[in-house]
């Protein structure tokens, strides 16, 4: 049997008394769709950082293509296949769509010369963005910053990518075009794992969901299967979860400001 392309074993993570992962156990296998949901504050952005790099685990191990990279920082870990979206788009405001592809695949995926453009072409082609190559990133509405912070991602030339709430803000029809490049993605063999408040995005393309609370997991399985279990209902909208299951339209409520530190959500937005 193959080794999985990322291990989580035992990863623990605090910041004073606030338990953001409590000896978190993860196990995702290539070419792998996974739906992480929970509540404001549960520590869903955190887990990407702790993957990523972004954040240091203080205890546990991390593995990625069978190889140990607890220590490593977030480049390295982008550099070996780790690719990953922000909450809140930040592209290069004065560099074109093009550009910001560029610097993704050269600074972030380690890329040179024609490799570089390749993936940057590529990932234009992946999210539907040819038309807007040339134009600046801050001419660009909310839908197309959105899939512009996914090519970025995908310009690295990642084999897991980490989306964290790439359906925000999104109407149906926008998070229907955003759920065909995420499929087309994974197609192509790249791992999924997608944090998403916007539970109808999820359900179409991950095998697999996973409820975080409180720096823990209490539920992992087929989508179905958690959202229809008591104890993911208890902390993740209570009976309103029955809306996913029913093909309703299915979304958390925002975020309170001040609240969801233990998802890194300030210090990322």
């Amino acid at each position: 049997m193959s080794s999985p392309l990322l291990e989580l074993d035992r990863v623990t993570k605090r910041f004073g008394r606030v338990v953001i992962a409590e000896e978190l156990s993860l196990a995702v296998g290539a070419g792998e769709t996974v739906g992480i949901v929970g509540p404001n504050g549960a520590g869903k952005t955190s887990l990407f950082g702790l993957i990523s790099g972004d954040l240091a685990p203080g205890a546990g191990e991390i593995r990625f293509a069978a190889r140990t990279v607890t220590k490593l920082e977030a480049a390295a870990r982008c550099r070996l296949g780790i690719g990953r979206t922000y909450q809140v788009p930040r592209p290069f405001g004065d560099m074109t769509v093009f550009e910001n592809l560029l610097v993704a695949a050269q600074q972030g995926g380690g890329l040179r010369r024609r490799a570089s453009y390749a993936a940057a072409v590529g990932a234009l082609d992946q999210c539907g963005m040819s038309g807007q190559a040339n134009v600046p990133a801050e001419r660009l509405g909310l839908l197309q910053r959105k899939r512009l912070e996914l090519a970025r991602a995908l310009a690295t030339q990642p084999t897991l990518l980490l989306l964290d709430e790439v359906a925000g803000g999104l109407t149906d029809p926008e998070v229907a075009q955003l759920v065909e490049i995420v499929r087309g993605v994974n197609a192509e063999g790249t791992a999924v794992i997608w944090i998403e408040h916007v539970v109808r995005a999820l359900t179409p393309v991950v095998s697999r969901l996973i409820c975080l609370a409180g720096g823990r997991f209490v539920g992992d399985g087929e989508p179905a299967a958690v959202l229809a279990d008591p104890a993911v209902r208890e902390v993740f909208l209570g009976t309103e979860v029955t809306a996913a299951l029913a093909g309703g339209s299915l979304e958390a409520p925002p975020a309170v400001p001040g609240d969801g530190v233990a998802d890194g959500e300030r210090s990322e937005q």
